[in-house]
């Protein structure tokens, strides 16, 4: 990920951008939750009050790319902790090569995402008004992932990893954040049951079997 920029003289965050950074991170995820938890909470009222409106059960491509979209999420997780145990450990260059594979991810999270989007818009106002506005939220959610790990990768090759030790510990907040997040308003609002995406995995690993 890391590539060379001496053609270019960039600033390095100064003493205590560390902190500020964790406070800053922690504190627009808070009010980016309890925005988002408005529009969740919409979603399962209105389910409630007028479930022959609200409660429509999803065509089974939509429910495809809702599980895939969680699979790898939980993927993303999985590189997320070896990547931030490869930081904390001190070796950078694969912690950068880990969260190059995290980046990949992101981004085909992101493209199923858009599709999913899509899907939900066309499947009427019922759909859209709810799960579409939610799935736009996941999305702004994972392009300040993808910026952040841009970040990353552009201040990789600084020396001694100065300013990835100022960087990480808030972007690692924002990144396990849109992971566990996105996974939980897909449960809550049964767009994927557990139930659901456990059988749904079983039926996928023994095709793959066979």
């Amino acid at each position: 990920m890391a590539t060379q920029h001496s053609h270019i003289s960039m600033p390095e965050p100064g003493p205590g951008a560390k902190d500020n950074g964790q406070l800053a991170a922690w504190l627009g995820l808070v009010s980016y939750t309890f925005f988002l938890a408005t529009f969740v909470a919409a979603n399962v009222y209105l389910r409630g009050w007028r479930p022959d409106v609200f409660g429509v059960e999803l065509p089974a491509d939509v429910k495809s790319f809702s599980y895939i979209s969680t699979l790898v999420l939980i993927v993303t997780s999985v590189v997320l902790l070896i990547a931030g145990v490869s930081f904390r450990n001190g070796s950078y260059k694969k912690f950068l090569g880990t969260m190059g594979f995290g980046a990949i991810l992101y981004a085909t999270h992101l493209v199923l995402q858009i599709q999913l989007m899509m899907k939900y818009i066309a499947l009427g106002k019922a759909v859209a008004t709810i799960n579409a506005t939610i799935t736009a939220f996941q999305i702004l959610i994972t392009l300040t992932s993808l910026a952040l790990i841009a970040a990353v990768g552009w201040y990789g090759d600084a020396k001694d990893g100065k300013v990835l030790r100022r960087l990480v510990p808030g972007a690692m907040a924002v990144w396990m954040y849109a992971v566990v997040v996105g996974i939980a308003v897909m449960i809550i609002t049964d767009v994927v049951s557990v139930g659901q995406f456990a059988e749904w995995c079983g039926t996928r690993l023994k095709e793959l079997v066979k």
